[in-house]
């Protein structure tokens, strides 16, 4: 949401000031003659330390009553070993080629006390896969032992709000983080993920909120977490302006939600008038039922109007243009079933989201920039679409925007006026049974038995469907012959394919809540072996490959995955005549966990003959999102089940 409508709000934001004068800003100096710092050998086996981590955001008086914003970084690093000289050999500077840099130094301090300065004319443009344009630079003589020291000061858009993780892979030792503004203008800060108490001080009319943190431990990037949420960060925002309105507080969720609703409800008479042509000519209005309604209207809207997040401009989020011209950013789209919403008097509210694998939308703190992405919510339904994802269908919404807390814009009218008020509340994930990676197999040995006839059906539903839909309506034919084949050698090591089709893979299916389904027949002998008079299967892997999890370290973060589901397994081998499993037990494995008498994760497996035929059942089950620290333990063992039964091998032997 912010990178395509806080130009439209922060626009309308003024700040009465008390100097027009443009003031100079706080300038970052180094030491004139450095030295190598000595390391605690508590950090002789990091490849590099962060000494010195000053991060500065200053907010100065400018003429025609604008405040400029200026950033600034100051860092020095020790580096220990070859890893640490290829991790900063190469420095990214955080801002654009259109900013307007004020100041940037490098250096590189040698154990010999030799320094090798940056030329800045070394420094280049590195364009990004997304199309932005960023600065990099090379610094030269890098060794162990050594010291990386750089700055930069640059002039950035406004923003009254922000974020700065003060966490990374390898430790710090310092971090200073300031905000200076004008007295008038106070900033609130809180920390995420640690304790910090900040300092607000009043110095020659500027107002210096500063934090400092002391050694810092370097995070790991762990399976089955969200690293960026879990990692050390600080967020504020302008809470009070002294100037005006004192003592009231600035940027709340209620004036967000009031300037979103505008936003988004901003179109005119003759727009909305094509507007309710086009629910005549679709015959949206005779429809029955809200949900028929909904999703009649989603599925038009994706198949004919294209989105693009980068079309950020006014006149091409105008809902005449979006109409004329099918295409729209995140404004013009939102505004388009908005508008269409309204013609079916489907009761609707707009609903801004984070993503909890980065951020949150905490209740107690109202930082705009964490609000990303907009939703629709219908209350009579208590589901969600998400009018920015043409890859999602009703009542299926990214699953990392939900499961954590919404800005749910509530509509109220008094007398002629209608607005909103917010509601800060979670966005609840769709139930963790409707979310599944099912396989229902039969395994038959051929006459000579030395190859395994596989007719195998995968079943994808819920959220692990859309990646499926996705690519089997995207791809190119090349593509999806290429995908076909990894999922037919996932549960049959070989990608010999007799016969495939795949069921239920448009998108429309999502909304009754149809399996993708992907039927493959092949023929393998990748999962038999004999071993003189025995024969050997390997049934483990018809389940799949499987993660196993070791720990050599103490886990640092929480389990978090994109959402609760189920993996059922059903996997019928039709024993050959004249043989018999003599380790039929081997298919038993029970690891499960309960929370409070609940079952919340499990893996059991088991079985039963009935004449020739071995029927194999697993039940793998993750019902919840989230899982604590201290019941990470259970979890790796449940995780580790799933590679136990990967392993297991049927011996096959001659009856007597």
């Amino acid at each position: 949401m912010k990178k395509q409508i806080f130009s439209l709000i922060i626009g309308v934001l003024s700040f009465q000031q008390l100097f027009s004068q443009t003031s100079n800003i706080e300038r970052e100096k180094w030491a004139d003659k450095p030295a190598i710092h000595h390391l605690d050998n508590k950090y002789s086996k990091e490849s590099a330390v962060v000494l010195y981590d000053n991060r500065r955001v200053e907010f100065i008086d400018e003429p025609k009553n604008e405040v400029a914003e200026y950033y600034t970084l100051h860092r020095i690093i020790h580096i220990n070993d070859d890893r640490g000289i290829e991790t900063f050999n190469k420095i990214y500077l955080g801002f654009s080629e259109t900013s307007d840099v004020v100041d940037v130094k490098a250096r590189t301090i040698l154990p010999g006390g030799k320094i090798i300065e940056l030329d800045k004319n070394n420094i280049k443009d590195l364009k990004e896969e997304d199309g932005g344009v960023y600065k990099i630079f090379a610094l030269d003589g890098l060794e162990k032992g050594c010291e990386v020291e750089y700055l930069y000061t640059f002039k950035r858009s406004t923003s009254f709000f922000g974020r700065e993780v003060v966490q990374e892979r390898i430790p710090i030792l310092q971090t200073t983080f300031s905000i200076i503004a004008p007295d008038r203008l106070r900033f609130e800060i809180k920390p995420y993920n640690f304790s910090l108490s900040p300092t607000d001080t009043v110095i020659s009319g500027k107002r210096i909120a500063q934090c400092n943190i002391k050694e810092t431990a370097g995070a790991e990037d762990e399976k089955y977490s969200f690293y960026g949420a879990n990692l050390e960060r600080i967020e504020f925002k302008l809470s009070f302006n002294d100037m005006i309105r004192k003592g009231e507080r600035l940027f709340t969720w209620t004036e967000l939600a009031k300037r979103i609703f505008a936003v988004y409800t901003y179109y005119s008479d003759k727009e909305y008038k094509k507007v309710t042509q086009m629910v005549a000519d679709n015959g949206w209005d005779k429809l029955n039922g809200e949900v028929a309604k909904i999703t009649a209207v989603e599925n038009f809207v994706k198949k004919s109007y294209s989105y693009n997040e980068d079309l950020k401009s006014e006149e091409g989020n105008k809902l005449e243009n979006v109409i004329q011209k099918k295409i729209a950013g995140t404004i013009g789209i939102t505004r388009l079933y908005a508008a269409i919403f309204q013609s079916l008097d489907i009761k609707y509210q707009f609903v801004l989201t984070g993503n909890r694998s980065k951020y949150i939308i905490d209740r107690g703190f109202e930082n705009w920039n964490n609000c990303d992405d907009p939703l629709f919510y219908f209350p009579v339904e208590n589901k969600f679409i998400a009018p920015s994802r043409p890859d999602y269908r009703y009542p299926w919404i990214v699953p990392e925007w939900a499961g954590t807390n919404g800005l749910f814009c509530k509509t109220i009218s008094v007398g002629s006026l209608t607005t909103a008020i917010a509601e800060v509340k979670p966005i609840v994930l769709e139930d963790y049974t409707q979310s599944y990676e099912n396989i229902d197999s039969r395994l038959e040995l051929n006459k000579n038995l030395d190859s395994l006839s596989i007719d195998s059906r995968e079943s994808f539903g819920g959220y692990d469907a859309v990646s499926m839909r996705d690519a089997f309506n995207f791809a190119n034919d090349e593509q999806k012959r290429t995908f076909i084949k990894e999922l037919a050698k996932a549960v049959s090591s070989t990608d010999h394919i007799i016969s495939s089709e795949v069921l239920n893979k448009e998108f429309e299916d999502a909304n009754s809540n149809l399996p993708v389904v992907l039927h493959i027949k092949t023929k393998s002998d990748a999962l038999i072996e004999s071993a003189g008079d025995k024969l050997l299967v390997k049934i483990g892997l018809a389940i799949g490959p499987q993660v196993e999890m070791y720990q050599e370290k103490p886990r640092q973060a929480p389990v978090d995955i994109d959402f609760g589901h189920i993996e059922e397994r059903k996997i019928d081998f039709i024993i050959p005549d004249g043989y018999t499993i003599s380790n039929a037990n081997d298919l038993k494995i029970d690891q499960t966990f309960k929370d409070n008498g609940e079952l919340t994760m499990g893996f059991a497996s088991g079985y039963e003959i009935k004449g020739n035929v071995l029927s194999v059942h697993i039940m793998e089950e993750y019902r919840k999102p989230f899982y604590p620290l201290a019941q990470f333990d259970q979890f790796r063992k449940i995780i580790n089940a799933s590679s136990d039964f990967n392993k297991v091998v049927l011996i096959l032997v001659k009856k007597s």
